[in-house]
């Protein structure tokens, strides 16, 4: 989108840029509800999340939009639920991804004088347009769609590529023809001819290493969040931070590789997690702390389809690809020292659209003229006793509503099971008393699910 469609849709408060707060987002890839140590992690080692969330908030009852990626990154920039932002599924490579008429955070905070990036998994169209830097993003570095998928034959490979595992241009871009010639062949570009897991790393909109050396990633996105920090020198900042892990294939660095008594799969979070402490001490070290909000996140639940390597919901019931809660709660801390609050706990019932408008209301800037579905929650970030047990969630199956939670009460018509038909009985539950979703309580309490079907 120009900047003359932006100006013409986002009016920018006068405040001096001095006043602005940096912004990070951290979103992790399948990190379940339970894979973080104030979650109730056993076997995985989270001390730097666990210190954040003792320096913020943390929240028990916090849910994206979609229990699959690409919609609920969609959600998560835009503010607004799949219905109405036109994505609700998983994009694949090769493809135009989401509409660039969206307003995306990145987007709004450019127009307020913001420098803007984003380092990792993107996964919302790969073509110009819909890669980061066509949604309002200065800088991308990373996987531009899941970390198990393969070469876009759109994508250009740089002049200075780094080819690696025996990769040459020439083979690369034989790849890349043999792609789009089996475009809808996904189990032949994968297992037949080998390119399952080989993705590209971007810098801008080029390729320049491939296959992507995903065992230090990571650490490499970190690395370039914090020199983004430093050549900012003073003019505010977001940051998208997007760590492929732990989706599979599951890539640690030595440095944490068989470190884990939660296996392979812990050692990925506990890389993250040492590396959020590292960009916490770096605002700390820079002066910064106090003038930046840093929210950490994950885009779905586990993926518990693959055992040892998909993760934990706790006593939250499935995970990714369902609409019950181990799908779509994740875990959520924010931390800004000096605004909102120190160590404390919340369950009111948030939702990643929320931020785009909290966000929005910190940093001075009207909304974009959209219908935003997320509300500015700054209030309860200030003071998380604020609206306790309260608040509403809509569910989403694809594109389409399938359920809502309101306070106590979770109604869905056609069940929160991955594939509809594996129940087509509607299903109530009370989620303080039942948040393990075992006993439906559909028949019992008909004014409940009269009242929330008409909400």
């Amino acid at each position: 989108m120009t900047n003359l469609c932006l100006s013409a849709l986002l009016l920018v408060a006068g405040v001096a840029l001095a006043s602005k707060p940096n912004v990070i987002i951290i979103l992790t890839d399948d990190q379940g509800y339970a894979d973080v140590g104030s979650y109730g992690a056993e076997n995985i080692k989270t001390p730097r999340l666990d210190q954040m969330a003792a320096e913020g908030v943390r929240f028990t009852d916090a849910y994206v939009a979609s229990s699959v990626c690409s919609a609920s990154r969609a959600a998560l920039l835009t503010g607004c639920l799949p219905m109405r932002n036109g994505v609700g599924g998983v994009y694949f490579p090769e493809a135009k991804g989401m509409a660039a008429t969206e307003v995306t955070l990145a987007e709004m905070l450019k127009t307020a004088g913001y420098r803007t990036a984003c380092f990792g998994k993107w996964h919302l169209g790969d073509f110009p347009e819909s890669l980061p830097t066509g949604q309002g993003f200065d800088e991308y570095f990373g996987i531009p769609f899941s970390n198990d998928m393969y070469i876009a034959p759109n994508l250009k490979i740089s002049s200075d590529c780094i080819f690696r595992e025996g990769w040459t241009r020439e083979r690369t871009m034989d790849d890349q023809q043999f792609v789009k010639e089996n475009k809808r062949n996904r189990s032949r570009i994968k297992n037949e001819h080998g390119l399952g897991n080989k993705v590209p790393l971007l810098e801008g909109e080029g390729i320049i290493e491939y296959p992507a050396d995903q065992a230090t990633t990571t650490r490499r996105y970190f690395d370039r969040a914090i020199r983004f920090i430093d050549d900012s020198k003073g003019k505010p900042f977001f940051i998208y931070l997007t760590p492929a892990m732990p989706h599979i294939p599951l890539f640690a660095s030595e440095q944490f590789k068989g470190k884990s008594k939660g296996g392979l799969y812990g050692d990925t979070i506990e890389e993250i997690d040492w590396n959020v402490g590292r960009l916490l001490d770096h605002l700390t070290a820079t002066g910064l702390d106090a003038d930046t909000m840093v929210i950490f996140t994950s885009d779905n639940g586990p993926w518990l389809g693959m055992g040892k390597n998909g993760g934990h919901a706790g006593e939250l019931r499935d995970g990714k690809f369902s609409n019950y809660e181990g799908g779509v709660r994740v875990p959520f801390i924010v931390r800004w020292p000096g605004t909102w609050k120190k160590g404390k706990t919340s369950s009111t019932i948030i939702q990643t659209i929320d931020l785009f408008p909290t966000v929005a209301h910190y940093v001075g800037s009207s909304l974009p003229d959209v219908h935003l579905d997320g509300s500015n929650i700054a209030s309860i970030f200030e003071d998380p006793m604020l609206g306790k047990q309260g608040g509403v969630h809509l569910y989403c199956k694809g594109a389409e509503p399938s359920g809502i939670r309101s306070g106590d009460w979770k109604f869905m018509p056609l069940s929160g099971a991955r594939h509809v038909k594996e129940n087509m009985n509607p299903e109530l539950f009370n989620l303080t008393k039942d948040p393990s979703e075992k006993r439906n309580v559909h028949d019992r309490y008909p004014e409940v699910v009269e009242k929330l079907s008409g909400e």
